[in-house]
């Protein structure tokens, strides 16, 4: 049984992809079953994953099922997180280490990381590989880091992440769908030109993170970074959804990085790249285009 512990944007893009690509039973366990969206063939389980009760009642609810985990659940707002750190920590840590020791039967358990564990790119240095040394430069990255040191105490996979975009599939808008409401309008838009990171579309994420899922466990790295071959700034991302929209570039409006930083409560990297050889080698694929 493939589980996905909370349906947010991704997690919704992976149920979405399972649900087409696969004949395994697929449970997804969310704050809200009412607010998930819905598909076919997905149970939706109630489950705040700070609640032990909920946890317990989760591990019934598999148990007897071998597991394949994909682990979601996150605080992961930087500037929140910088201010509530201590909620961060019972979310981001000690959520995922009661949940691995309570929920039995679990054969591979993939763990939401994010490219915010390297820290930052030196200038001129080359793109962050897994076995590089992590220095993260904010508390998000820090808890993250923790997080993934408990996940390979068990002897599972922690999957890094690049920023990530593309159309909600939820009631909630992702900022992808509101640019594209205002750029469709005419309105013009504010991106931040610099601050480049790797980059994928959720789309993407979903399919490689499934692919992933099907290699054999025993052949599954402690660390993947999952990304795509470039690395963008919101501005450069910007003008792709005005071409997706329809609108015209000059709706698109540079953001200076050093004004930027001015409205960030804690630190974010000039530059943050990772290498995808690693994911790209287990898949047996030569290339990882930003969208499918």
């Amino acid at each position: 049984m493939y589980l996905v512990v909370g349906a947010g944007f991704l997690g919704t893009y992976l149920i979405k992809y399972l649900s087409a690509h696969t004949r395994e039973r697929i449970a997804a366990a969310v704050r809200d079953p009412a607010a998930a969206k819905p598909y076919p063939r997905a149970e939706y389980v109630r489950c705040n994953i700070t609640n032990p009760a909920d946890v317990k009642s989760l591990a019934s609810y598999c148990a007897g099922e071998p597991l394949t985990v994909f682990y979601f659940a996150a605080l992961h707002n930087v500037d929140y997180l910088f201010e509530h750190g201590d909620e961060g920590r019972k979310v981001n840590i000690d959520a995922l280490s009661h949940f691995l020791d309570t929920v039995p039967g679990i054969e591979k358990f993939f763990f939401a990381s994010t490219d915010c564990v390297y820290g930052e790119n030196a200038p001129g240095s080359p793109k962050f590989k897994e076995t590089d040394l992590c220095r993260p430069i904010n508390l998000y990255g820090e808890q993250k880091l923790e997080a993934e040191s408990i996940v390979r105490a068990h002897s599972y996979t922690a999957v890094r992440f690049s920023y990530m975009m593309g159309p909600s599939l939820l009631e909630k808008r992702h900022f992808y769908d509101r640019l594209a409401e205002k750029l469709t309008a005419g309105q013009p838009v504010e991106m931040i030109d610099g601050m480049v990171r790797s980059a994928l579309s959720y789309e993407t994420a979903a399919s490689l993170l499934a692919r992933l899922s099907d290699v054999p466990a025993a052949l599954l790295p402690d660390t993947v970074n999952l990304c795509s071959d470039g690395e963008y700034s919101k501005y450069d991302l910007g003008l792709r959804i005005a071409a997706a929209c329809g609108a015209p570039e000059t709706l698109v409006r540079s953001l200076p990085e050093a004004e930027a930083a001015a409205f960030f409560r804690d630190r974010r990297a000039s530059r943050l790249v990772m290498d995808n050889l690693r994911l790209k080698n287990l898949l047996h694929i030569a290339r990882i285009p930003l969208e499918v």
